[in-house]
């Protein structure tokens, strides 16, 4: 009964630990949207945006409200009292000018979530399109592999028969166990990319990409100047701009004049003016409008000055960001065309020898032409020749991502 209990519990371990590391197979599509709802990045932007709006209505703030009192000797030798309220009032084009500001804030952070989203697009394309490189690189070692078990296999044989010396038998072994090195980094590799999927999604689950092999990614690559003015940095340019042009008129806004409104309410004891005697529990009343005006304005035209340099500066920021993202696309451009001719020459000559070196390797080792040695040779080749065409097709995927990001071609 014991026992029974016993492997009842490793059966149980086992289980649970094999649900706590079980992924699930996931496409780009699926991580996309997953991602714009639960990765912390982008959480943040939204909680941003969330804080400008609550800050809008903060353009309505007043000044405090003065509430006095006087006490003593301020109508006559005897004792009065009184009492005052007031309230300063700033003009209704005051409030408005920083309700816009705020709004401005508002489409700010805005800009800034859309262009966290377009930057954590990219790092999913690029993620997948790793995988799955490594993926169809794991299919050419592996076959590389069982090339080096057979070659490693033979010459220990040809070595304990004394047809060949150590130097053989030892080559083959060190290519064997550079073949296994390559393949545990691969293996390595798609755990470091499958933690940052975790990462990017952020939902509590574990992932693996939906991929197969490596293939060339779609796209028809296209540009002009305008182009650079739908990329997701240029329109926070843009709306910094707003902001800062908002805040000028914000700044202005200390030149305009302040109402202020109160009412005072005293007592007076003795003869009053009319030559009537008050006991001092008669009370007066009376109102008291007034403007402040700025008469010195030093501060407050420093103030506009400094907001219109700074919106120079968001004007420069623009300027160059627009001149950074164009030469971006031109540089990506320039690396597409010839990364492309590049694979279609592999594709068109150089995929078509490796197949031939391939076919004719294993018919002359067949038919006892070479022996295993030459043909682990000659087919090294051939993997070679198809190791360079991944890593050009990866290299072309890699350009083609880049313009999706920069042209916004998604």
């Amino acid at each position: 009964m014991k026992v029974l209990k016993k492997y009842r519990l490793i059966i149980l371990l086992v289980l649970l630990q094999y649900m706590m590391g079980a992924q699930t197979p996931i496409t780009l599509s699926e991580a996309v949207k997953i991602s714009r709802n639960n990765n912390p990045k982008l959480r943040t932007e939204a909680k941003m945006i969330q804080y400008r709006q609550a800050l809008v209505n903060t353009a309505y703030t007043y000044e405090p409200t003065q509430v006095s009192t006087q006490l003593g000797q301020f109508n006559s030798t005897y004792f009065d009292t009184g009492f005052g309220i007031s309230q300063s009032f700033t003009l209704p084009k005051v409030f408005k000018k920083r309700v816009e500001a705020n709004l401005q804030q508002v489409k700010t952070a805005e800009a800034y979530l859309k262009m966290s989203e377009t930057e954590i697009r990219q790092q999913l394309d690029f993620l997948f399109l790793e995988y799955s490189y490594l993926i169809s690189n794991e299919k050419l070692l592996k076959y590389q592999d069982s090339l080096y078990n057979g070659f490693v296999q033979k010459s220990t044989i040809r070595w304990q028969n004394g047809e060949t010396d150590v130097l053989e038998k030892t080559t083959a072994e060190q290519q064997q166990l550079n073949i296994a090195n390559q393949l545990a980094m691969v293996e390595k590799m798609k755990d470091y990319l499958l933690v940052n999927l975790e990462y990017l999604i952020n939902d509590g689950q574990k992932y693996t990409p939906l991929v197969g092999e490596i293939e060339i990614l779609d796209y028809v690559v296209y540009f002009d100047s305008l182009t650079t003015l739908k990329h997701p940095a240029i329109k926070v340019a843009e709306q910094e701009i707003e902001v800062a042009k908002a805040m000028t008129q914000v700044e202005k806004t200390a030149l305009s004049p302040v109402i202020n409104v109160g009412v005072n309410n005293v007592s007076i004891r003795g003869t009053g003016a009319d030559n009537e005697v008050y006991n001092g529990f008669n009370r007066f009343t009376n109102l008291q409008i007034g403007v402040g005006i700025p008469l010195f304005r030093k501060g407050i035209r420093a103030s506009i000055e400094s907001a219109q340099k700074m919106e120079d500066v968001k004007n420069n920021e623009l300027l160059v960001k627009k001149a950074e993202i164009y030469s971006k696309i031109k540089q990506q451009y320039i690396l597409y065309t010839e990364t492309s001719n590049q694979f279609q020459q592999y594709e068109q000559k150089a995929l078509p020898n490796a197949k031939t070196i391939r076919s004719v390797s294993q018919n002359q080792f067949s038919n006892g032409q070479i022996n295993y040695l030459e043909y682990v040779m000659l087919t090294n080749q051939a993997i070679d020749i198809e190791s360079k065409y991944l890593e050009l097709m990866r290299n072309l995927n890699n350009t083609i991502i880049d313009l999706h990001y920069l042209t916004t071609n998604y």
